[in-house]
């Protein structure tokens, strides 16, 4: 896809599956003992997402699966080894999310109705009695959906749903998509804080998470490989196996 407030740059490099491995045994061995597959995409990794979770929860790692939803197979709901899906909605009718999530393919694999597409697949998680987070990029374009998708996610937690929680992150002007488009999406602190205030009047029991800063917070990092070392923010973590070796 081509989302325009991705934060993704095209220049990061994929782990093998040894890295994944390797960067697994590091967190655990650091205290963590929840893990987000993402990306990019996860879905789209040589190695085989789900190759990823059942190692992830065979260190015994919480595991949650962040994805655009696109190529999750049939039965995805029912997964070995994730405990929980992370799916987007960035707006509460198909016109503006999709304008937001525009899709990079044509033919098969496009998806033109990514909206319907995570209305289904939230479907299907309500059925198989498996849970969710919903994750929304607050920008200047659906500064004033939050109450509705909060209204909406109300109701689905109503009607069984299991939602554990929203996530409200702040469009952050960089990346292949956020850089582009700064001066069409960038917003206030103000403005922000105001939707996000909005989003929890109307989400009713349906935890929220006020999350300013995508890639840090108080309980929150983002890891990646850059060329031979595991990374957070620009602290050099551990160096990985390296690509020959694997």
């Amino acid at each position: 896809m081509r989302c325009r407030f991705c934060i993704s740059d095209a220049h990061l490099s994929s782990m093998t599956p040894a890295q994944c491995i390797a960067a697994l045994d590091t967190l655990r061995a650091r205290g963590f003992d929840q893990v987000v597959l993402g990306g990019g995409e996860p879905c789209e990794w040589p190695g085989d997402w789900r190759f990823a979770a059942r190692e992830a929860k065979a260190r015994g790692f919480h595991v949650q699966l962040g994805t655009n939803g696109v190529l999750l197979p049939d039965g995805f709901a029912h997964t070995p080894g994730v405990d929980r899906f992370v799916l987007p909605m960035d707006a509460s009718h198909a016109e503006l999310h999709n304008d937001l999530r525009r899709s990079a393919a044509t033919g098969p694999g496009a998806c033109a109705d990514h909206f319907s597409l995570i209305l289904r697949r939230l479907e299907t998680l309500q059925r198989a009695g498996q849970e969710v987070t919903v994750s929304t990029v607050v920008n200047a374009a659906n500064l004033a959906e939050t109450a509705a998708i909060g209204q909406w996610l109300s109701r689905y937690a109503a009607q069984g749903g299991r939602v554990h929680a929203w996530h409200l992150y702040r469009f952050i002007p960089t990346g292949r998509g956020g850089g582009q488009h700064a001066s069409t999406l960038d917003i206030s602190d103000e403005a922000y804080e105001a939707a996000v205030l909005t989003g929890r009047r109307a989400a009713g029991s349906v935890r929220v998470f006020k999350r300013p800063d995508m890639r840090h917070s108080l309980t929150v990092d983002f890891f990646w490989q850059e060329g031979a070392h595991l990374k957070v923010g620009s602290e050099v973590w551990e160096k990985l196996p390296s690509a020959e070796a694997c």
